[in-house]
């Protein structure tokens, strides 16, 4: 999965109209994906973008 698909699951999930423990379980399955994506083969550019999205679904996951 691409960063940018990473970034429109995130943006779906938040303005998804569901409870904040389902938004909070679908946060942290995408975390658990970029993980994986950020110990592959992505881009040196592309590492702060990632790193920057992944600090962003955790900041928000421990608020719900």
């Amino acid at each position: 999965m691409s960063l940018t698909e990473y970034h429109a699951k995130y943006e779906y999930i938040i303005r998804s109209n569901i409870s904040d423990r389902q938004k909070a379980l679908k946060l942290a399955d995408l975390m658990n994906d970029m993980e994986s994506h950020l110990q592959n083969d992505i881009g040196e550019h592309r590492n702060k973008e990632a790193h920057a999205l992944y600090k962003k679904l955790s900041l928000l996951s421990n608020l719900l």
